[in-house]
Parts: structure tokens; sequence; C-alpha cells
């Protein structure tokens, strides 16, 4: 049986809009996490969702251990981070998150007790929309705050995938990091052979910047081509190590 690669992350770890649509299974096997699997020899296994954010990426790898995993089996891990500029607020409703990630090979069931602010979207029904501003004002006057809590995912499941003895590797895939004194504290203590590129823009803004663009995407999204070369950027990564 072929070791497992669990793949954990937002959208641009899906492979949102690959094809124009938002989650597909062809999106998730055409994305980076997929075809680096394919260069490693392992077996994809994507529970990243679209609009997660670095909180619950970091809970959906703890709540796969605690319910998917068998003890002796290879899983190596891949956590994709996205920007720090999202939150989620625990909620007593169900938000049906898993609706808008059909493809997914896993559901963090977790997720919808919580609902998620992202900047730029003023929320769904009208309790959403009285809420979700006073969460946007708060993101926008202290994202340092959220950087920090970001820097303490990281270091979250870096102590917890060492202490399962799982190997792993990390990235970004949107902007997570600015250099603060307070910030710098915690990134100072992660261990920067596991995580690519710690205190780039990430994934999404690498290839934009690079002249890489989706024509059909809506919702900033790349291509199969920017995937394919950050598959192999990551493979080279961890081989390197």
């Amino acid at each position: 049986m072929k070791p497992t690669l669990l793949i954990s992350g937002c959208s641009h770890a899906a492979g949102s809009e690959i094809d124009g649509t938002q989650d597909s299974k062809f999106n998730r096997s055409h994305s980076f996490g997929a075809k680096l699997s394919d260069k490693l020899g392992y077996t994809p296994v994507n529970i990243a969702m679209t609009g997660a954010t670095n909180s619950g990426i970091a809970r959906s790898v703890l709540e796969w251990f605690d319910t998917q995993y068998t003890p002796g089996t290879e899983v190596f891990v891949l956590v994709a981070w996205t920007e720090s500029s999202r939150l989620e607020v625990p909620m007593d409703r169900n938000y049906p998150y898993h609706r808008s990630n059909p493809s997914a090979d896993w559901f963090s069931n977790s997720a919808k007790n919580y609902m998620r602010v992202n900047m730029g979207y003023p929320g769904g029904d009208l309790e959403e929309r009285k809420l979700v501003p006073y969460y946007q004002e708060f993101v926008a006057r202290d994202l340092n705050y959220l950087e920090i809590q970001g820097a303490n995912y990281v270091l979250q499941l870096e102590y917890f995938l060492k202490m399962k003895k799982v190997d792993y590797a990390m990235c970004n895939t949107m902007d997570m990091f600015t250099q603060t004194p307070h910030l710098d504290f915690y990134l100072n203590k992660i261990d920067k052979t596991r995580f690519m590129d710690l205190g780039s823009r990430g994934f999404y803004w690498k290839y934009k910047e690079a002249g890489y663009q989706q024509q059909n995407s809506k919702y900033w999204h790349h291509d199969e081509t920017p995937h394919s070369l950050y598959a192999e950027e990551l493979y080279n990564f961890i081989q390197q190590r």
C-alpha cells in the first residue's frame, strides 16, 4: 500500500478554478498537492477547504488524525497555509461549508461550528451581514494579532506532528506574515527546514508576479501550470532537506 499524502489548506490547495469551477475532482487531482503526491509516489488525501482560515486548516489536521489516522501507517502531511486576514468565529449554529467542498476526500466536521470571516465578503444571511463587518473591522485594525495567531498555529502543528513522528512540509499560498518584533519571537521558533520559503508572499503571488494569470478566474486562483511548477519546487524542497 502506498503512503498517504495528507493535503490541508484553502482553495489554492484544493486547486480551485483550474477547470473554472470552485471545487471538482479534476481540480484536486491537478492541484500542486496531487502533483507532489505523484512525484513522491504517494496516495493524495486532499482535505483542503475553499475559504478555509489558518485556524481551520490547523484544526482539520488535528481532527483528521483524531478520527481517520491508523497508528503505524505511513503518512506525510502537506500544510498549505492561507492569508492571515481570515478568521473564524465560534457560533451556536451550523454552517454547511461541506456543500461548497463536494470533492474533498474528507471533510472536517468541526468546521460547521464556526462562521468564517473573509475580507471583502459581506456575509450570506441577515445574521452574518450584521456580524461580519464588526469582525472585518477588527482584522483591518489589528492584522498583526492574527499573524501572531497564525504563527502559533504553525507551531501547534509542528509540535503535534513531530510528537507523532509524522513527516511533513509546510508552505503558504497567500500573504501570511509581516515582519514585526512581536511576530519575530514566534517566527524564529518555526523549523525552516520544514517550511518552504517562510516569510514569502506564497504560491498565488509568486506566480501572479511572474506573469501567470488564469483568464477565467473570478476569485484569485491559478490554472494548472503554476500548480505544476509549485509541485516541483515542493518536491525539491523535500528532497533537499
